[in-house]
């Protein structure tokens, strides 16, 4: 046999003889042993990854709660990724953390403060455990605060106010947050969580320019409560120029304001704060003149405020009261249908914020006073004349048989807080509700309608009613719930209302209707225009909205014994 060599000098055939014997040894100890015991096998622990180890905290975390509450939006979270951090493990996760971040550090954007979102945790997480599980709980709960804060309002308008009662809103943090990240769509998350509608957007605009203007200490106040005469050398002239100046970019822009400019500029300001556009800066121009730049900027946040606790898209059809503006607007497709003047509620009885539904136009309403306001304006006057009923076309519908006008009930024993009978107004030319009444039942008792005094609607102050909203174009108004046009349903109203007896009028469909208080209004040229804080709502919320929830002072909307508008002392008009 020939041998062969391999590359490395060693014979093929020489190779082959040398496994051979190899193979014969080891088949001879076999043998001799009868069986051959396998070497033994190392066994080998894998290390657990970081991301399993952070998920394994994160279960810790929650499963040393006693059973976590089904409302707690942290924990349904991470339940639905089966306890998966979010905000490490991951380049991306990474990434989607400092995203977050940089939206709570601008909380203060919306209105918010950044202080109630701030992050104790260090920028970088931790490698995995339970620190990087505390880190990523952290972020979470921050973020989860602030979606629901953004959108559906920081402050329960329950924990402030008695008197507010709007739709619930349907938001889900937990769920909504859960499904973004699934889709890869937090950019889009964070930015839909502000309020859509424009004049939310408009303000948080403008609440940037006011936090400038505050941060630099405000704009000049202007001494003295006599009127600064612009045709003359007022020593103030310069300061009001410098004050209008930080609100009127056509005035800002002039180097060398002649007077004609100035009285210009302040009629400008006048009409956007709801003042008589006379040019003079005295009285109510020249106190709002000196509203504090600080204030006009809670104002705002304030608004912003009251915009998140809005549905997130009003009907198609609807009409709104904005009660600092003494206002009503119907709006149809997003457009202004009709606008009117209204009354609204004094002081001590004031308009609240509520959602109702018209259901029917009510021509020649009859009026059921409500019991307080009998007691406090009716009852007065009948322990003076016991015929005070029947001389303002009233009635006692649960009074003594065969005595409508109640002569015979002695009204001087008969106790305010328990005041004990129904009174109603009958329909007719003085009736407190006028020729027309849209029937909206709510908690408040608070209605649209029509009165007998329109002179009050030539008063710039139109603060008189217990609550109800008083229309200048009521039937107007009424036309447009009716028919959707301003003049379509005249014809039928105005017959109902000559009939001189009680008609309701039902709707096919029920016409939402917002009483509001829109104090802080954007406009079209980026100025914001202000409104009287008429009920000191303002001034609570941005208390609120300063503090925590649980030092929010609770408003309860007492009488005020002044009256902010003269109106005659034995009218009980809603």
């Amino acid at each position: 046999m020939h041998s062969m060599r391999g590359r490395d000098g060693i014979t093929v055939y020489g190779a082959l003889r040398a496994s051979a014997l190899l193979l014969a040894f080891v088949a001879a100890a076999a043998c001799a042993n009868n069986t051959v015991k396998p070497a033994p096998m190392m066994r080998v622990v894998a290390e657990p990854s970081p991301l399993s180890r952070t998920q394994s905290a994160l279960r810790s975390v929650f499963e040393s709660r006693k059973s976590p509450s089904p409302a707690d939006s942290v924990f349904r979270f991470y339940e639905a990724r089966d306890f998966l951090p979010a905000w490490n493990g991951s380049p991306d996760a990474d990434s989607a953390a400092g995203e977050v971040r940089t939206v709570l550090a601008h909380a203060h954007d919306q209105g918010l403060r950044d202080e109630d979102y701030k992050l104790s945790q260090p920028n970088s997480p931790p490698a995995a455990g339970s620190e990087a599980a505390e880190y990523d709980v952290a972020i979470t709960a921050a973020l989860l605060r602030y979606a629901r804060d953004v959108k559906t309002g920081r402050i329960n308008p329950d924990d402030i106010f008695n008197d507010v009662l709007l739709p619930l809103p349907n938001f889900n943090a937990a769920a909504q947050l859960t499904a973004a990240l699934k889709d890869h769509a937090l950019t889009a998350f964070l930015a839909d969580l502000p309020p859509a509608h424009p004049e939310y957007r408009a303000l948080a605009k403008s609440l940037a320019v006011y936090r400038t203007i505050a941060d630099e200490g405000g704009w000049p106040s202007l001494p003295g409560s006599n009127e600064i005469r612009l045709d003359r050398n007022d020593a103030r002239l310069g300061a009001l120029v410098k004050r209008l100046a930080f609100e009127d970019p056509i005035l800002a822009a002039i180097a060398m304001p002649a007077p004609a400019d100035i009285r210009e500029a302040v009629k400008r300001f006048q009409l956007r704060n709801g003042l008589d556009g006379n040019g003079r800066v005295a009285g109510e121009t020249l106190t709002a003149l000196n509203v504090p730049a600080a204030f006009r900027l809670g104002q705002i946040a304030a608004n912003m405020e009251r915009w998140r606790w809005m549905p997130e898209q009003f009907e198609t059809r609807y009409i709104a009261v904005n009660v600092p503006d003494q206002s009503v607007t119907f709006v149809r497709d997003g457009t202004v249908a009709l606008t009117s003047r209204v009354i609204v509620g004094r002081k001590g009885s004031p308009t609240p914020i509520v959602r109702s539904e018209i259901v029917a136009v009510v021509a020649n309403p009859p009026w059921n006073i409500p019991g307080d306001i009998a007691a406090r304006d009716l009852l007065p006057h009948l322990r003076k004349s016991a015929n005070y009923l029947y001389t303002k076309h009233m009635v006692v519908t649960d009074g003594p048989p065969g005595d409508p006008y109640g002569r015979t009930i002695d009204w001087k024993k008969i106790v305010p807080a328990d005041f004990p009978y129904a009174i109603r107004q009958l329909p007719g030319p003085a009736t407190a509700l006028g020729a027309v009444m849209l029937d909206s039942p709510n908690d408040f008792d608070v209605y649209l309608h029509d009165t007998p005094n329109k002179k009050f609607f030539d008063s710039s102050e139109r603060e008189i009613s217990n609550g109800c909203v008083r229309v200048q174009q009521i039937v107007p108004l009424a036309s447009l719930v009716m028919t959707g046009d301003a003049n379509k349903g005249l014809g039928n109203l105005n017959q109902a209302i000559k009939s001189h007896q009680t008609q309701r009028l039902a709707l096919d469909h029920p016409m939402p209707v917002y009483f509001l208080y829109w104090s802080a209004m954007p406009a079209a040229d980026g100025t914001v225009s202000f409104r009287p804080d008429r009920y000191g709502r303002d001034a609570t919320l941005i208390g609120a909205l300063t503090k925590t929830l649980s030092n929010a002072p609770l408003l309860k909307m007492q009488p005020d014994k002044m009256q902010a508008e003269p109106m005659d002392s034995d009218d009980p008009s809603p």
